[in-house]
């Protein structure tokens, strides 16, 4: 676990920006490399929805280029103070909360070491060059230094840290028109249409995502407001980026409203099916939130977080929130009639829901039982919230309401 030096140059709410020189021996085993078709990079491609990410397809002409650039400055002389890239590589990550402790302009900044935990932002191509050299001088073993050379080498980093994806698409766009020379067909790639009169179009899943998690984080009809941590009070329970990049994954090509998408796309901006999807949120929280009383937070403040509104159980609780959705849409959920539940009134929403969640009735001994061994100080689920519990608790919940389920199965 590496600790670096970090200043500070931008915060509000929702939002901080950091600067570092990061080095690449710390960056190698954690970046992820995604485009806008899933990237044949990771290493578990299961894991990455390609439509999500804003990132338009590698050139590799362009790496072999870099490539013999990083070999004819950093190898040139034994020093190693070489600024190879002067423009920032542009980093994000979902820190907890220590990196929020510290008020002051310098922050120490822990480094996380979980595979994929940074998505690049601008910069593909410059780290990915870097990681075949490095490799091909590992697998070599023929010049030890000049391997050792590149995994001292410091990247010029700027870090976002809470921005969803397409705010990060946002400022990739930005960097790439207003910075770089680039063929503005690049826009359509990101955002799903050509541009207008300079404007951004805002016809993809990563916007609907980004105004849905607004909405159920600000609406005083939602459940979840004030849940997404305000980088200012230090208030809330999981970052925007987090939040937001689950509802992507429930909008996108293979999501359980991937069907809203394609409506918002055709229709009218201010109607659609879009516009009915908020409901069908709180409605659902609303019953989470009757269902497990003893374990929803009795306000936003961090001192408040219990299990149920952390990570791990709001990225399962948001899954199962698709699979039902799916089951329901196709007629297929056990001894239920089909239904279209964005279809129907909030009050009808919440009253399928009631139904689905009877067995954790809190009224009943059954369901403080297993809401106890699921949200309790007891529970497995407490530890980190990684997508490995996500995934258990998630199947566990989803067998529990009668949603049969396979390990290792994206169902």
């Amino acid at each position: 676990m590496a600790i670096i030096k970090t200043i500070e140059l931008f915060k509000d709410k929702n939002h901080l920006i950091l600067i570092a020189a990061i080095p690449f021996k710390e960056l190698k085993d954690i970046v992820v490399f995604t485009q806008r078709n899933t990237s044949d990079w990771s290493d578990d491609k299961s894991k990455l929805d390609g439509s999500q990410y804003y990132q338009r397809p590698i050139n590799f002409e362009r790496i072999r280029n870099i490539k013999r650039y990083i070999k004819e400055s950093i190898f040139a002389t034994e020093q190693n103070d070489h600024v190879l890239f002067p423009s920032s590589t542009i980093l994000s990550f979902d820190f907890d909360d220590t990196i929020l402790e510290s008020n002051e302009t310098v922050k120490d900044l822990i480094i996380p070491t979980e595979k994929e935990s940074c998505l690049i932002v601008d910069g593909q191509h410059r780290m990915k060059a870097m990681m075949e050299l490095y490799d091909e001088y590992i697998e070599s073993q023929s010049n030890t230094i000049q391997a050792n050379k590149i995994l001292d080498y410091k990247f010029n980093c700027t870090i976002l840290v809470g921005y969803d994806l397409w705010e990060q698409a946002q400022i990739f766009a930005d960097v790439n028109f207003n910075q770089k020379p680039v063929d503005r067909s690049l826009y359509f790639d990101i955002f799903g249409s050509a541009p207008k009169d300079g404007k951004n179009e805002k016809f993809n899943n990563l916007y609907v995502s980004h105004e849905l998690g607004k909405f159920l984080n600000s609406s005083d009809k939602s459940p979840l407001k004030g849940f997404v941590k305000d980088f200012n009070s230090k208030d809330g329970f999981y970052s925007q980026s987090f939040f937001t990049q689950n509802l992507v994954r429930l909008l996108g090509s293979r999501g359980a409203w991937n069907n809203i998408i394609e409506d918002y796309k055709l229709g009218d901006l201010s109607q659609g099916l879009h516009k009915k999807l908020p409901k069908v949120f709180v409605a659902y929280f609303n019953v989470i939130k009757e269902t497990f009383p003893d374990y929803w937070p009795k306000g936003n403040k961090k001192e408040n977080a219990t299990l149920l509104v952390k990570t791990t159980s709001m990225g399962a609780l948001l899954r199962l929130l698709g699979r039902i959705n799916e089951l329901y849409l196709l007629g297929l959920y056990p001894k239920k009639d089909k239904v279209d539940i964005v279809e129907q009134s909030i009050k009808d929403i919440e009253n399928i829901f009631r139904e689905i969640f009877l067995q954790f009735n809190p009224k009943t001994d059954t369901g403080k039982n297993l809401a106890e061994k699921l949200f309790g100080e007891k529970s497995q689920y407490k530890g980190g919230g990684s997508a490995g519990l996500q995934s258990k608790l998630y199947r566990e919940l989803a067998e529990s309401i009668g949603i049969p389920t396979q390990k290792g199965n994206n169902s």
